[in-house]
């Protein structure tokens, strides 16, 4: 895959998980900006799987996950303690997920199995965002990276047992994310590495206060 296409994907990731978090945040009762939004995480795992491939410092990649997902965390409770007292979640961002999943990937290639397995019981047990589901689909879509029926079997069988597990049909439109995955564009642009560290977060802050401020 090349830098191009990988911004693509990037790009894709972030709109789609935009427009997911406005349905949640602001319009609860719009469903076809969750549906839009279940595209969003299978590229943003898949392109996890790509920034592994690519780092120079395996260490320092999952340190810098998990040391951004704790800061957010500790913004997200002390904000709603402020602002919103009665709302009350405990489930951990999605950094938790993607250093999980970062986790099984460096395990499995390197034939740690006994460690994999720790990881996903870990997985199963914390309140996570996307909780073991997403884990998984982390390290099935690096090892079928290169393969077109593997990302497609990947995404549908994980997608079935979530739904069947939550009974929440919705997360089966996540297969739309194979449209870019298989295909993906080259436009001629550069996204820094660092901006969805800031955009989760900037995004997040942003929807709240206008559903403070207009929503309430």
């Amino acid at each position: 895959m090349t830098l191009r296409q990988s911004n693509y994907i990037k790009l894709i990731a972030m709109l789609t998980m935009l427009i997911d978090h406005i349905g949640v945040v602001l319009f609860p009762d719009a469903v076809i900006l969750r549906v839009i939004g279940r595209i969003s995480f299978p590229l943003f795992a898949f392109q996890l799987g790509i920034g592994y491939d690519h780092t120079g410092n395996f260490s320092k990649y999952l340190t810098r996950l998990f040391a951004f997902g704790l800061v957010i965390q500790t913004a997200y409770a002390v904000g709603t303690k402020l602002l919103a007292p009665e709302y009350d979640s405990g489930t951990l961002n999605i950094f938790f997920t993607l250093t999980l999943g970062l986790a099984t990937i460096h395990f499995y290639q390197n034939r740690r199995y006994v460690f994999l397995l720790a990881v996903f019981i870990i997985s199963a047990y914390l309140d996570i965002d996307y909780g073991i589901y997403g884990v998984a689909l982390i390290l099935l879509l690096h090892i079928n990276k290169n393969r077109k029926q593997g990302l497609f079997s990947a995404l549908a069988i994980l997608g079935f047992a979530y739904c069947y597990l939550h009974q929440d049909y919705i997360q089966m439109f996540s297969l739309a994310s194979l449209i870019f995955l298989l295909k993906p564009l080259e436009p001629k642009m550069h996204i820094p590495s660092y901006t969805f560290y800031l955009f989760y977060p900037l995004h997040l802050l942003l929807l709240y206060t206008a559903q403070r401020l207009f929503f309430t």
